[in-house]
């Protein structure tokens, strides 16, 4: 008899690759005493990958070093419950403890100012996971969204050697084609895509093609599906479940490995002000974006809030998955590549 989902997900390390919002306060109809670090941790969540800034709008270097205050700001407020992580041992220190580990990371890198000096600095300053470019061009290369993808430059090939150097994970979500399949090429070191299922059983933009899961499978790296609704089916008909999201997993794993597939939900929400505000805000620069899906149901379907890592557990058990691939799902195979890129000069 197997595990059930309860035990292993308390076993496991689990890692969401990409959130954002860790500051923002529950929906009203939470316990007025309950934090958004209180849901995570409810949830079974170990670890998060907060995105301190994202080049939807312009961001500076400056603005980056304040926004990391916050973090910093919240661990010495939460000290028993919080952790911002400076290698993959405080991952499984937070694990022991019972703590959130924060992992620092963007969507986007023209915080880099086209100055590479910034990269070492923002490393030293414990910056984990940088996002090459957005939906649209920056300086590295071209986002998912750019009409021509002209491929990474000069300046983000030399923002890859320094990266790989000082030991910067590099995230490929959002990223254009090509631009991506050039810095896998350039890359020494795994890559991750943070938040990005199957192109094959989507055609959105956003996700990955089969040609980017094999590449990112022969670095070492993790594709980490996200079950955004959008992202599910080209039917938008009706609302996808937490199984179509599975499909999406066991198709990154028949592409690549099953060691090179991982989680990052894009952040759960419910429809308060902030939601719809922010909703109006991105539907501004991407007219469209979120379908026919409304708040409530911008994940799929039974994973669609942070209580359901549990369900989202079972819903893999019976597709199947020995108890040892769904703890590799959860975090496992994230935290091999957190050890082989951020620890490497710790050694």
């Amino acid at each position: 008899m197997s595990k059930s989902a309860k035990e292993i997900l308390k076993e496991s390390i689990a890692i969401d690759c990409l959130f954002h919002g860790l500051f923002e306060d529950p929906p009203a109809d939470a316990d007025d005493k309950i934090t958004v670090v209180d849901l995570l941790l409810n949830g079974g969540v170990t670890a998060i990958s907060d995105t301190v800034v994202d080049d939807n709008y312009p961001s500076t270097f400056d603005d980056c070093c304040k926004l990391m205050h916050n973090y910093y700001l919240l661990e010495d407020t939460l000290p028993d419950q919080v952790v911002i992580v400076k290698s993959s041992k405080d991952i499984v220190n937070a694990k022991k403890e019972g703590k959130l580990a924060v992992i620092m990371s963007t969507q986007g890198a023209d915080i880099f100012e086209r100055d590479l000096r910034l990269i070492t600095i923002l490393q030293k300053l414990h910056m984990k996971i940088v996002q090459l470019t957005y939906n649209q061009q920056g300086n590295l290369g071209s986002g998912v969204y750019e009409p021509v993808d002209g491929g990474l430059t000069r300046f983000g090939q030399q923002c890859i050697y320094e990266m790989n150097r000082v030991g910067i994970l590099i995230d490929l979500s959002h990223v254009g084609l090509r631009t991506s399949m050039d810095a896998m090429e350039t890359s020494r070191d795994p890559v991750i895509f943070s938040h990005s299922s199957a192109k094959a059983l989507c055609g959105h933009r956003r996700n990955a093609t089969d040609e980017q899961i094999r590449a990112c499978g022969k670095t070492g790296g993790v594709v980490c599906a996200c079950p955004h609704s959008v992202m599910m089916n080209d039917d938008q008909s009706s609302w996808p479940t937490v199984d179509r999201f599975i499909d999406h997993l066991v198709h990154i794993a028949s592409v690549a490995s099953i060691d090179n597939v991982g989680v990052g939900t894009d952040r759960w929400r419910r429809s308060t002000l902030r939601a719809k505000m922010g909703r109006v805000s991105f539907d501004r620069t991407l007219p469209g974006w979120f379908g026919a899906f409304n708040d409530e149901q911008k994940q799929v379907q039974g994973f669609n809030y942070f209580d359901k890592w549990e369900s989202f557990v079972e819903a893999m058990l019976k597709r199947d998955f020995t108890e040892d691939e769904v703890k590799k799902v959860l975090g496992g195979n994230l935290m091999r590549v957190y050890e082989q890129v951020w620890d490497k000069n710790l050694k």
